[in-house]
């Protein structure tokens, strides 16, 4: 198993979706994250032929499988956005229903527990 499918297992294990995500979104995510990766804690070696890192450990490839998730609840959260705020120019609708409050829940979840676990990461240095 890649390094690449081991986050992709991470991220499903993280979230529920009742339809399959385009496989070409998921590779997408998990470039995002692992930019992310790079820029908070250190370069990452990644050969794209093999989806395998040069050396990198399952703590961090358990983060960047909670922040593909991250990417993931932002666009359900756009998604119910959009669904639950119609605004014409008759009507204007805006639904204030536990849709919204869930997703946002579990977003502020999701980035919290990034937060602690690149904290760990990191490398400090103290005088």
């Amino acid at each position: 198993m890649s390094d690449y499918e081991k986050a992709v297992d991470v991220f499903y294990s993280t979230v529920r979706n009742k339809y399959e995500l385009p496989e070409e979104l998921i590779k997408q995510w998990f470039d995002m994250a692992r930019g992310d990766y790079e820029l908070d804690v250190a370069p990452v070696d990644y050969d794209e032929a093999t989806r395998m890192f040069g050396k990198i450990s399952n703590a961090a490839i358990n983060t960047l499988g909670l922040m593909m998730a991250k990417y993931y609840c932002k666009r359900e959260q756009s998604r119910i956005n959009k669904l639950n705020n119609i605004i014409g120019r008759d009507i204007q609708f805006n639904a204030t229903g536990d849709a919204k409050k869930a997703v946002q829940a579990e977003l502020e979840n999701i980035l919290l527990e990034i937060e602690q676990k690149l904290h760990k990461q990191k490398q400090h240095s103290f005088c």
